[in-house]
């Protein structure tokens, strides 16, 4: 929602000329006015003028604003497409007093869209309508000025007000702006009446709310909003009205551009800043689907009810696989929801962040988060053409050892305790959810772990004061108690060619991961733990702490806590993924391993070995990187090429050889970059008085780092025989330089480690 203005004046008609691309013919139905445009092709803009009836077989571009002022109709028949030019000044404004007859059905909707179908959001600006019904104001009959151009006003004292009839609408790429407070929404209801009718409305890839209501008492039914980038459902100025039957959703890969996109933003004045004025908005919502589907987007509210308004929600239903800050949120700095607000609604969602409700002081006796509601009835939305997801509410497992096939969304319940008995796979369209705080154990053995296929997923969803924790279910455990975590996408891996390419997990070769979608999305790990993992079932296959098989970067991994595993900490085989607040203490082999094509980004890593931890591997490393698998594959395409930003490596381990009584390396490498691997390390830093043998080496028998790698690093160990190498590859960079801060500890205080 943006700003508008109140304005109690009246303002001066404003007329302009309607542009033809076609000769005009008399039109004894236009009521003595101008006729509208007519031909093959006709542009419109400017004024209606009596009563302008299109032709469906007209192809219309809609050129510059166009003004439906009192008196006018304009009667737009079903199948007619509108095609609007680019640009904020491309909209159809109906005045108090005029009248819109758009009547599609559901065989031939009338579609408003951009003029290239190549348009995205905010392509042009969108529909908007303005009545003579209340609005809340100072005084009874406040009247205001549209955001669009605010000489257009509207509101009254006619709760009734007739502007016509809308249904069975698409309205594309709308929500032009001509600055960060003002732009267009889809559709835009200004102090419209019950007398109008609006029905079937489908809003897609708008650049701000798909519809807003500014008081008014109009009801609406049967709306659809999807890929709308602030708000889906928006309610202020003192509406009454009833919305019925709505659905709105966010696809994967939707971005919005917005600080705080949300489901339904519901205001009881215009901004909050007028908590004195009548009516607030009290309105009702009866049926609606809230979905965020996005994999890069949180939705800051799916309801938000704020500000003196009063909402009355029923059979309300919110689904999502991505991040959902608050399920209904009823507080403001400018005023909280009215205590008589009633809201059901179930919550099927996979990640909500903080809690369910955020009631602040209030007293909301009809706040009700219950299971069983349906939310809207997607048949009435066949016509779109949208193809609506399949939505699964998770079903509650009961506590104690996990299923070994999860293929339908489970949801793991708070306080229950869960065991890893087994092979746990969480199979293509199964969903794997673990709340805060949970710990789940493993029993002991090289066969119980947990492995996510691809279009499996899982989402532990952690906070820092509740982290998920996986870990063995013995008190004694040491490293390489259970295998561990492994997560398989769909994302590149280096091959043979450019296009599918994939291979067999290490651990259990039948099941595959790689592919051609680097936007994948496993799910979400963030405040996790994971202890004694890196089991083995030989000196060459062994989990490791988390194993990130072609994991794309749809996935969302952050905040992750490794200790005492038995092999890698992390290791990245191929994929997309970006990593960030990462602690690995005391792993066997590698802190942070790369290889077969990884092209991510891992930021705020810090691995460490401590006084007295003992490798039981030939050649443990800080990060070891190959571009392809074990460098048996320099002729395959799509080679390691990853960023590292701000990593620590912190060696305090100190072996003495028992038969010299010389102390001997505890890591061979700070940091080993070979066979094709390119990478882009900086704001590195070593540190500790553990031998180390190579701060940096790019050289391998199987092949060196690319010439393009650069790396920086600050040298404060100081127990350190080679910094690196002569030969490295001509071209690459190796910059050991003072001043490097490396990774910030304080971020990993939810561990319970300390550093």
């Amino acid at each position: 929602m943006r700003k508008f203005f109140l304005n109690a004046l009246a303002f001066a008609a404003i007329a302009s000329a309607v542009t033809l691309t076609s000769s005009c013919s008399d039109d004894d139905d236009n009521n003595g006015g101008t006729p509208p445009p007519t031909g093959p092709t006709a542009q419109l803009s400017g004024t209606v003028s009596g009563t302008w009836t299109l032709d469906a077989g007209t192809a219309y571009t809609l050129a510059n604003k166009l003004i439906v002022p009192a008196g006018a109709k304009l009667v737009i028949p079903a199948g007619t497409t509108i095609r609007a030019t680019e640009g904020f000044d491309s909209y159809i404004l109906v005045e108090q007093g005029g009248q819109i007859y758009a009547q599609g059905t559901a065989a031939n909707p009338i579609v408003f869209t951009a003029d290239r179908d190549d348009a995205s959001a905010g392509y042009w600006g969108g529909l908007i309508i303005n009545g003579r019904a209340p609005i809340s104001g100072d005084a009874a009959g406040q009247t205001a000025g549209a955001e669009v151009a605010n000489g257009y006003l509207y509101g009254g004292t006619n709760p009734d007000d007739n502007s016509g009839i809308l249904s069975h609408i698409k309205l594309l790429y709308t929500g032009a702006r001509s600055s960060a407070d003002m732009e267009h929404n889809g559709l835009t209801l200004n102090g419209v009446g019950r007398g109008t009718q609006i029905s079937d409305i489908y809003i897609a890839e708008g650049a701000d709310d798909a519809i807003e209501f500014f008081g008014g008492t109009v009801n609406v039914s049967n709306v659809v909003a999807v890929n709308c980038d602030d708000d889906m459902f928006d309610f202020t100025q003192g509406y009454s009205g009833i919305l019925t039957n709505c659905y709105g959703i966010w696809d994967s890969g939707f971005t919005s551009t917005e600080e705080d996109p949300r489901g339904v933003e519901a205001d009881g004045n215009l901004d909050g800043h007028y908590p004195d004025h009548t009516p607030q908005s009290n309105f009702t919502i009866n049926g609606m689907t809230i979905v965020n589907h996005s994999n890069t987007q949180t939705m800051q509210d799916a309801i938000k009810v704020r500000r003196g308004a009063t909402a009355h929600i029923y059979n309300a239903a919110v689904y999502g696989i991505s991040p959902i800050q608050n399920l209904v949120d009823l507080t403001d700095g400018s005023g909280a929801a009215t205590e008589d607000t009633e809201i059901s609604v179930t919550n099927n969602a996979y990640l909500v962040t903080n809690g369910v409700t955020n009631t602040g002081d209030g007293t909301y006796a009809s706040l009700n988060v219950e299971a069983g509601n349906e939310g809207a009835d997607v048949s009435a939305f066949a016509w779109t053409g949208y193809d609506f997801p399949e939505l699964e509410a998770p079903t509650t497992l009961s506590e104690g050892d996990l299923p070994l096939e999860i293929s339908t969304p489970v949801a793991l319940e708070a306080g229950k305790q869960y065991f890893v008995n087994g092979s746990v796979h969480v199979k293509d369209g199964g969903v794997l959810l673990i709340p805060a705080g949970m710990d789940i154990q493993a029993r002991h053995g090289f066969a119980n772990f947990i492995l996510v296929e691809r279009g499996g997923r899982i989402y532990a969803n952690g906070t820092a004061e509740a982290p998920v924790t996986f870990t063995a279910d013995s008190e004694t455990a040491s490293q390489g108690y259970w295998g561990g975590v492994v997560v398989n996408g769909r994302a590149r891996i280096s091959g043979t060619g450019t296009g599918l390419n994939e291979a067999g997990t290490e651990i259990d070769n039948n099941v595959m991961y790689g592919g051609t979608d680097d936007t994948d999305n496993s799910g979400a790990l963030t405040y996790v733990r994971i202890l004694y993992s890196g089991a083995r079932s030989s000196s060459d296959i062994e989990h490791n702490g988390l194993t990130l098989n072609a994991v794309g970067n749809g996935t969302t991994i952050n905040n992750i806590y490794i200790a005492h595993g038995a092999d890698d900490a992390i290791e990245f085989f191929g994929g997309s993924v970006n990593v960030s607040n990462l602690l690995a203490v005391n792993c066997d082999d590698d802190m942070f391993d790369f290889t077969q094509g990884y092209s991510g980004t891992l930021s705020n890593c810090y691995g460490r070995l401590e006084t007295g931890f003992t490798s039981t591997e030939e050649d443990p490393r800080g990060v070891e990187a190959d571009g392809n698998l074990d460098g048996d594959y320099p002729d395959h395409t799509h080679q390691s090429n990853f960023t590292i930003e701000n990593m620590t490596i912190e060696n305090l381990a100190l072996i003495i050889d028992p038969e010299t009584g010389e102390e001997i390396p505890s890591l061979v490498d700070a940091i080993k970059v070979r066979r094709g691997a390119t990478a882009n390390i900086r704001n590195a830093i070593v540190t500790g008085n553990g031998k180390i043998s190579d701060l940096v080496d790019l050289q391998d028998g199987n092949g060196d780092a690319t010439a393009s790698t650069s790396i920086s690093v600050t040298k404060a160990a100081t127990n350190v025989d080679n910094d690196t190498n002569s030969g490295n590859p001509a071209g690459a960079t190796v910059s050991i330089v003072s001043g490097n801060t490396g990774c910030p500890t304080d971020i990993f205080g939810w561990t319970g480690y300390s550093l």
